[in-house]
């Protein structure tokens, strides 16, 4: 499996192009919306070339980017894509 942390920067790096903002912003400047949310969780299932169950609320910190990495990896786990 690809790194994770690199994959949610380039991620970042993405929407943040999309939507013109830096891409070295915070990630509650770049995933501002559900929507936005959405498209950074599809962009990990297709990256990572998984399917992942995540209820009914994206559970994503976007405090900063360590945080972010730190919550995708717990959803990774919770999926059962990570051990």
């Amino acid at each position: 499996m690809e790194d994770i942390t690199v994959v949610v920067a380039e991620l970042l790096e993405q929407l943040a192009s999309a939507r013109d903002v830096a891409p070295d912003a915070e990630p509650s400047q770049i995933i501002v919306s559900s929507l936005d949310q959405m498209r950074f969780l599809v962009g990990l299932e297709e990256r990572l070339d998984v399917m992942l169950d995540i209820g009914d609320v994206l559970p994503f910190d976007l405090s900063g980017r360590d945080a972010l990495v730190a919550s995708v990896r717990e959803l990774l786990a919770e999926s059962g894509v990570l051990s």
